[in-house]
């Protein structure tokens, strides 16, 4: 009893985590942890190009909506009467305030700046998961070089990624209930595609729907 503890006394004082030396649970802990957030970075960066694409084509749309209802009030204004005048000049201004927030949206996030540090970042701790992998150190401090890293890959990119993103590779990894990959998969459908849609679909059914 007395030579066990210490036996543990000296691990702990060990330095730099040798006394885990050997044990393959703390490499299989770091490339666990690599592999959920090279998944969740590329999730990030494949999410905040979708929402650049969608941004731009949901402004050029809108923008389309305006200057087309404008074009047709001014062609065909003697034709119009007050009520559908007024119904045109309202869709026209909710497509210009549309066209406004998703500019302003879009300049604030700079989506595909953000989408480009999260897939290097991504491919960075991909290439240590591999290198980690195939190697499987047992020494201690090999293990914790890599572990450094990791760290420092990780660091280096000035964003991180959204919950959404950390979801989503859970979901993808196996193992995850059902209800729990379609409510990721559903709040994913909803932060990348909402928004767009809300301003594409909005003018033309007020236009419709008022009439």
């Amino acid at each position: 009893m007395v030579s066990s503890i210490e036996a543990a006394m000296a691990a702990r004082r060990a330095p730099n985590g040798a006394g885990v030396a050997g044990d393959p649970r703390a490499a299989e802990q770091l490339l666990a942890a690599m592999r959920t957030v090279k998944a969740a970075r590329f999730n990030a960066a494949e999410r905040l190009e979708r929402k650049h694409v969608l941004s731009l084509f949901a402004m050029s749309m809108v923008s389309l909506y305006f200057v087309g209802l404008s074009v047709w009030q001014a062609v065909y204004a003697p034709t119009l009467d007050e009520a559908a005048n007024r119904l045109i000049t309202l869709v026209s201004i909710m497509s210009s305030i549309f066209t406004l927030v998703l500019a302003l949206i879009e300049s604030m996030n700079d989506y595909r700046m953000k989408a480009h540090h999260m897939h290097a970042c991504a491919l960075a701790v991909n290439d240590l998961y591999h290198e980690l992998k195939l190697m499987r150190p047992s020494d201690a401090a090999h293990l914790q070089e890599f572990r450094q890293r990791y760290n420092g890959a990780v660091r280096r990119c000035p964003y991180n990624h959204a919950r959404i993103d950390y979801l989503m590779a859970k979901a993808e990894g196996g193992g995850v209930p059902w209800e729990d990959r379609a409510w990721a998969r559903l709040r994913y459908a909803l932060d990348v595609y909402a928004l767009y849609g809300l301003a594409l679909i909005v003018p033309p059914a007020v236009l419709v729907l008022c009439r």
